[in-house]
């Protein structure tokens, strides 16, 4: 990590673009600390208030956390889809678009991810896939929170579906669709258990068309599996 002084007709959006860029590049890792307020002023050559605003701007973005007391500071975070997720919530409360539309979204691309992942698995993928159906049972079990079950077991099949593929920017994608759909219609929190069932076994024949390479089959399961969050929450 090579900070260097902010240039000074657009001081404020440099001192974004580079901690940024640095944290982009794996220059700062996820957990590491940057360095303190009064480093990073002398570094940029600012002043403190100009430098918190950016550091707002980088915890807006979900680049960074900003914690607060002694030994506090700016950590980097994880990379994640959260951004992403408010943006398309943001679309759904500004009427750009409705929730069946974001289902059906993400029923094509969901669709997509299960037909590469269904055309490249091999022998390796068979112990990860036994491995996602072991770690779905479990989120059957009574009592089990978290957050809506639906959505959390889907995550966890696109997650391994688009790493099968070669392309985790699918798992992405879908991670953050299904996230904003959960958070439009919170019922499915409280799935009975028959539903959880019902959606549990789709997973599993989907898994099982994935692992046989039936393209079309997996593509088709998958499709109207994502379809099916529609009527599962309404």
């Amino acid at each position: 990590m090579h900070f260097k002084k902010a240039k000074q007709n657009r001081i404020f959006q440099d001192i974004v673009d580079q901690i940024q860029r640095a944290i982009v590049r794996g220059e700062l890792a996820p957990g590491e600390k940057l360095p303190s307020e009064r480093e990073l002023c002398t570094i940029f050559t600012t002043s403190r208030g100009t430098l918190r605003e950016a550091l707002r701007i980088l915890e807006q973005k979900k680049l960074i956390t900003i914690k607060l007391g002694a030994g506090g500071g700016a950590v980097v975070r994880e990379p994640n889809s959260e951004l992403i997720t408010e943006n398309l919530l943001l679309l759904l409360e500004g009427r750009q678009g409705t929730r069946r539309h974001l289902i059906a979204l993400s029923a094509d691309l969901a669709a997509q991810v299960a037909t590469l992942a269904a055309t490249l698995a091999g022998g390796k993928d068979v112990g990860p896939l036994k491995q996602l159906v072991a770690t779905l049972t479990k989120l059957l079990e009574p009592g089990n929170k978290g957050g809506n079950p639906l959505i959390s077991m889907d995550a966890l099949l696109f997650e391994e579906l688009a790493e099968i593929g070669g392309n985790p920017l699918y798992g992405f994608l879908l991670q953050a669709a299904l996230t904003a759909i959960g958070r439009s219609h919170d019922n499915g929190a409280e799935a009975e258990g028959a539903r959880r069932n019902r959606h549990f076994q789709e997973i599993r024949m989907i898994v099982y068309a994935v692992a046989q390479n039936d393209r079309k089959k997996a593509k088709l399961l998958t499709h109207r599996h994502i379809l099916g969050l529609t009527a599962a929450n309404e």
